[in-house]
């Protein structure tokens, strides 16, 4: 089964979670060329790590996802869009791992935020940049939790497309 990443919008991902637009109206501005932005409140509901990882191009299959529940999940692009594999399937360990007929994909651009509802599964995001260019991504889930693992998909990879 091959499926096709679509932009993220807040109404699109509310079965998964919650999108964010990072406030561009209202930066602060310093000396020596920086800018930054912020979201427009808190974005998760407990202390949290952060994490960076870095991600291959398109396409890519999905065979295996994590799911958390125990915690959201923050997603942060850095200066290139990446995509997000995501399932909304009986949780581990009430399933053994996602259902492939629920996986949808989203191209999340910079200046967007998702936060991973408790209890989804996804996979680790891939750079949007179909041009053979990696990318790092910023992720944020609860601090001092044990290291959750990656579980086959219930059925047969599922290509990831722009």
């Amino acid at each position: 089964m091959t499926i096709k990443a679509v932009p993220v919008t807040a109404e699109n991902f509310k079965p998964f979670g919650v999108m964010y637009e990072i406030d561009r109206e209202h930066m602060r501005v310093g000396t020596g060329g920086w800018k930054a932005w912020t979201a427009p409140g808190d974005i998760m509901d407990d202390k949290c790590n952060i994490g960076i990882t870095y991600a291959q191009n398109m396409p890519f299959k999905v065979d295996s996802m994590e799911c958390h529940n125990p915690t959201q999940e923050v997603m942060v692009c850095g200066n290139k869009p990446i995509v997000l594999a995501v399932a909304n399937s009986t949780p581990y360990p009430q399933a053994p791992g996602a259902d492939p007929a629920s996986i949808r994909a989203f191209i999340i651009n910079p200046g967007q935020v998702v936060v991973i509802n408790r209890s989804i599964w996804h996979d680790a995001c891939r750079s949007a940049v179909d041009d053979g260019e990696e990318c790092y991504y910023y992720f944020l889930a609860r601090s001092g939790l044990e290291e959750v693992d990656f579980y086959p998909i219930m059925g047969e990879p599922v290509e990831v497309v722009l």
